[in-house]
């Protein structure tokens, strides 16, 4: 941490002040640009699970035919696209984290 150090009292004052109020400021602009990094994240993975488990779920329901009627079989379908698709969803976050 550095030092700061005046000869008299009222300079110091003034200097610890006035660097009171600039890292005041400058810890206020850190705040709000990390709350807008926030909540890109938080929209961004809400946006990434809509579409992995819609798509999922549109690949679902074109195996209606397939299915009708039969819950073991459709459950299996339903099961292995949201496994695949979220393994796709940690792969991307596993590279992104490990480049």
């Amino acid at each position: 941490m550095p030092d700061i150090e005046s000869d008299d009292f009222i300079s110091g004052l003034i200097i610890s002040i006035l660097l009171w109020i600039g890292m005041t400021i400058i810890f206020f602009f850190l705040l709000i640009i990390l709350e807008a990094v926030f909540w890109i994240s938080i929209f961004i993975i809400l946006g990434m699970l809509y579409w992995l488990f819609f798509r999922a779920l549109k690949l679902v329901f074109s195996k209606f035919k397939e299915t009708k009627g039969k819950l073991g079989i459709s459950v299996l379908y339903s099961l292995s696209y949201s496994v695949l698709y979220l393994s796709w969803l940690f792969g991307i976050v596993y590279l992104t984290e490990i480049l």
